[in-house]
């Protein structure tokens, strides 16, 4: 098995990205500029090598099977790979690191981390994403990122992490209501009604922050916030909050951090979310790379 393996052409193995976008050998055979009797001889190598049936053909036309599409989330992971080693030896002595960061996240702890990093590797060169909790974990998983630090994906039924993820916890952080401290609400305890009835600048819908509230107004029987605003920014949303009379739901210590220059107050509610924890995820083929490694140590600590 490892040697007719070891025979493949990247090609090859990229061959099963194809099939899924064109759905057709001739059209794969269009697409890679060869022979469509070339396409099913590569196909059946692949297939040799995998020792299982990858792709199922039918009248019309052709389709991965369950066992191909397994293969394929992994082969886009490596072809990603590839490209990364490419970059890596184009510039040895500038080692590139891919990090992902949820928003909550880039508060402290990444800063925190990065600063220690460059202070152990001065040469090294991150580039770092910031997007939401969802589109992370995805990243992770397609091989587009090489780790990211973030609060866990809220997972549906039957859905799992990304194959070969290691995820260690790195610190928590609490979900709390802020707005001006001039609110009609800032000097009171007020319930969930209360809030239901002012205006909201909030994280788009979809967002971990705005399900929990969502969550939390609908086990009060009441309908979602009223959003006037959106936006994806915890820092822009505290100053709409602080410029108006809007509440808004963002990470404690970003409250706190700016609660002085922004004159802002936490909200006293009655909100049952417990600080969540964040967490530094990467594939466990990363820690063979010492540049990575070095890059854990900043996040995890031993």
């Amino acid at each position: 098995m490892t040697a007719r393996i070891e025979q493949l052409r990247l090609r090859d193995l990229l061959l099963l990205e194809h099939i899924a976008e064109h759905g057709s050998l001739r059209k794969v055979a269009e697409a890679l500029h060869v022979t469509q009797p070339a396409v099913t001889q590569a196909l059946q190598g692949l297939e040799q090598a995998f020792g299982v049936e990858l792709v199922e053909r039918g009248r019309r036309g052709v389709s991965l099977t369950p066992a191909g599409n397994a293969a394929l989330a992994r082969l886009r992971v490596a072809r990603r790979e590839v490209s990364a080693a490419l970059d890596a030896a184009l510039t040895p002595q500038r080692p590139r690191l891919r990090l992902g960061s949820s928003p909550m996240a880039a508060l402290d702890i990444v800063p925190q981390a990065l600063a220690e990093l460059r202070r152990a590797l001065p040469e090294a060169h991150v580039v770092l994403t910031q997007t939401s909790v969802l589109r992370l974990w995805a990243a992770l998983g397609d091989g587009e990122l090489d780790a990211i630090a973030s609060s866990r994906p809220v997972l549906g039924p039957g859905e799992r992490p990304p194959p070969g993820v290691v995820v260690e916890g790195i610190g928590t952080e609490r979900m709390v209501v802020a707005a001006s401290r001039k609110h009609p609400l800032a000097s009171m305890h007020p319930t969930v009604l209360q809030l239901a009835q002012h205006r909201w600048v909030l994280p788009p819908v979809g967002s971990q922050a705005v399900a929990m509230l969502d969550e939390w107004f609908s086990r009060a029987g009441l309908p979602p916030p009223r959003i006037s605003i959106t936006s994806d920014s915890f820092a822009t949303n505290l100053r709409l909050a602080s410029a108006g009379d809007l509440l808004t739901v963002a990470p404690e210590t970003a409250v706190r951090n700016h609660a002085v220059a922004l004159d802002l107050r936490v909200i006293a509610t009655p909100w049952p979310h417990l600080p969540g924890e964040l967490v530094f995820a990467y594939r466990t083929s990363s820690l063979d790379n010492p540049v990575f490694a070095t890059l854990r140590g900043c996040f995890v600590s031993p």
